[in-house]
Formats: C-alpha cells, sequence, structure tokens
C-alpha cells in the first residue's frame, strides 16, 4: 500500500505518521525532506536553482542559503513558480524512485507519503489512498501558538488561506479527526485498517 497523508497546519500530521511507523511498521517519505535534500550541493535541484537565481543565494560554503532564497520567492509571484517548476518534478521522481525501491525490498511495507499539498500538487493518481488529518480550527490555532510561537492573528491568517475540512473531506478517502485523545487517533487508524482489511 502507498498512502499520501495530508492536512492542514497545526492538524497533526506528524502524530499520524509516528502512529503509522511505530504500530504500522511504516517507511515514511516526508516530501518536504526530500526537496531539501534534493538543493544541497551537487544534488539534482542544486545546478538548476543556482543557475536560475544566480550565484548570490550561495553561502560561503557554497551551499544554497534557504532564507536568502525564500526571501525572493514569496515577494515574486513568478519567481516562486519558477522554483516550483524546478523542484516538484524532481522532487516527484525521487519519491516514485524511493517507493519502488521500499516496494522490491520489502513488498508486503506500508507506505507513506507525506506532504501539505499532496491534492494541489496531483500526487493521488499514484496513491491507493490518500487520508486527510483534520482538527478542530481552535485547537490547531492553540497547536501553532503553543509550538512554534505564532501569533493567533498569523495562526488564523495561515489557516484561512489552506484548503477547508470540506475540501479535503472531498478528495480524500479517509479522514481521520486529530481533535481528540492519541487513544482516540489510533482507534480511528485501526478501524479504518480492520474495516478495509489491509
Amino acid at each position: 500500500m502507498f498512502i499520501g497523508v495530508t492536512g492542514g497546519v497545526g492538524a497533526g500530521k506528524s502524530t499520524i505518521l509516528q502512529i503509522l511507523a511505530e504500530k504500522y511498521h511504516a517507511h515514511l517519505i516526508i516530501a518536504d525532506d526530500v526537496a531539501r535534500n534534493l538543493m544541497n550541493r551537487g544534488k539534482a535541484s542544486y545546478k538548476a536553482i543556482v543557475k536560475a537565481f544566480g550565484e548570490d543565494i550561495l553561502q560561503e560554503d557554497g551551499e544554497i542559503d534557504r532564507q536568502k532564497l525564500s526571501a525572493i520567492v514569496f515577494q515574486d509571484e513568478e519567481k516562486l513558480s519558477l522554483l516550483n517548476g524546478i523542484v516538484h518534478p524532481l522532487v516527484r521522481k525521487a519519491i516514485i524512485r524511493e517507493q519502488k525501491r521500499v516496494n522490491k525490498k520489502d513488498p508486503e511495507r506500508l507506505v507513506i507519503l507525506e506532504a501539505a499539498l499532496l491534492i494541489e500538487a496531483g500526487y493521488k493518481e499514484m496513491l491507493d489512498e490518500l487520508w486527510a488529518v483534520t482538527a478542530d480550527p481552535e485547537i490547531r490555532i492553540q497547536r501553532l501558538m503553543d509550538s512554534r510561537g505564532y501569533s493567533r492573528e498569523k495562526s488564523e491568517s495561515i489557516i484561512a488561506n489552506q484548503l477547508t475540512d470540506e475540501e479535503f473531506r472531498r478528495n480524500c478517502d479517509f479522514v481521520i479527526d486529530n481533535s481528540g485523545t492519541l487513544e482516540d487517533t489510533e482507534k480511528q487508524i485501526r478501524e479504518h485498517f480492520e474495516r478495509n482489511h489491509y
């Protein structure tokens, strides 16, 4: 099984990943980590990014200064588009490669792909199932304030710019409500697996 896990900020995707890794021996692929790794010197995205944005974005050690790059693209829609056009296809290839590698080594092993934009980036067709993690907005705001030190306004603004729970429900095969206890969340996952005889 190749399952995608997505959801809005503060919904608690990392909790779900932890449950799947610990209780179901799942192999985790984190899209952000894949993207970060591909930007390292000598890796697939590195040359194309430096060519597109110039050597001003490099640190003294020759690695890409991610903060500098972020500052450039977040002020400019076209440059963000350019960066995504370089990074996304390479990330997708790397994810498919990793999933095939794990499948070949251990065909029975559950592979989980986590990314905030699985729906928007069109990953659904390559997955057996797409799961969404949701939580009560107030709980999400509180989590962001506690764990990241965001203000209420910043938290609300980020949540407002992401897909709604309704959109996640419409696009996903299974929705986990992560508003309650860890036991409650584990129970939803266990029952889903039992129902579908995985």
